[in-house]
């Protein structure tokens, strides 16, 4: 998730909330660019910092984001509901912001920087964000109501959320956002291949082994490979389904016959149906 903050009051797209946040960071060069709490604009080449964002996108989250809500585009107002749950071993303290962008807004800037993305249009409801504390295995839902101005193009506006810890780590754990149109909608599966299909857990956490339940048409090929928080895979389970729903489970030992130690593990599912992905805990 991308936003972009504009903290020079003479700046066309700045806002009070923005100027506020930027201290959050107790950087105000400009142009800086930031991933979590760490400025990597200015000291790394171009290179880098993509290498580095890259490198943190694919790192494994210790949080599931779930992100919903609602909107009526004839009075321009709405609501998203945001449930972050701690898949981790340990109680994560940290604050949840919620913020309103906007895509595709033309300015040039003096510095030839003419289209901007994901500029911040409100924090919602302010730029400090809740404190919470989510103990391990537990969800913690907030929900903010929002209003989309009339000088913005709703087409082009998000919102999100994300979950960072204050000073010095200024971590953030997990982050999301939804197009603010698509809230209108409800989805909903229509098939009747689209019912039958699907993975869940039986159990999350778990200890003494992981069960999936899965749901796929009979004599269907699957496979199921889980991995540790540093991506090395320790398991690897491969069948055929000879019923609608049935289920399998890994006696968490690695591939060498050795017992896996507790913290969070993430597995993908894939077959001819349903690829999918997911992750646990185990204790």
């Amino acid at each position: 998730m991308l936003v972009e903050l504009h903290s020079v009051s003479t700046d066309t797209f700045y806002t009070p909330e923005v100027g506020a946040r930027i201290n959050f960071y107790n950087f105000l060069g400009y142009p800086s660019l930031f991933r979590d709490g760490v400025d990597i604009w200015t000291n790394w080449s171009p290179g880098d910092w993509r290498d580095s964002i890259v490198a943190r996108m694919n790192r494994p989250s210790p949080i599931t984001l779930t992100i919903s809500g609602s909107y009526n585009p004839s009075t321009n107002n709405g609501t998203v509901d945001a449930s972050f749950r701690n898949d981790s071993t340990a109680s994560i303290t940290a604050r949840i912001y919620f913020v309103i962008t906007e895509d595709s807004l033309y300015h040039l800037d003096p510095n030839g920087h003419a289209w901007h993305n994901h500029v911040c249009r409100d924090f919602l409801p302010t730029q400090t964000g809740e404190q919470v504390t989510i103990p391990s295995g537990q969800t913690v839902t907030r929900s903010r109501n929002f209003t989309i101005a009339a000088s913005w193009n709703e087409n082009r506006c998000s919102v999100g959320t994300w979950l960072q810890a204050d000073a010095p780590s200024r971590n953030v754990f997990q982050a999301g956002q939804k197009k603010v149109m698509n809230l209108i909608y409800v989805d909903e599966e229509t098939s009747a291949e689209a019912d039958m299909s699907s993975v869940s857990l039986v159990a999350n956490p778990c200890v003494s082994a992981v069960v999936f339940s899965i749901r796929l048409p009979e004599t269907t090929n699957y496979q199921i490979d889980v991995f540790d928080i540093l991506g090395r895979r320790v398991g690897k389970i491969i069948g055929i389904t000879s019923q609608g729903k049935e289920l399998v489970s890994w006696n968490l030992q690695d591939e060498t016959g050795n017992s896996v130690s507790a913290g969070v593990y993430f597995f993908r599912f894939i077959s001819q149906k349903l690829n999918t992905t997911g992750k646990f805990v185990v204790r």
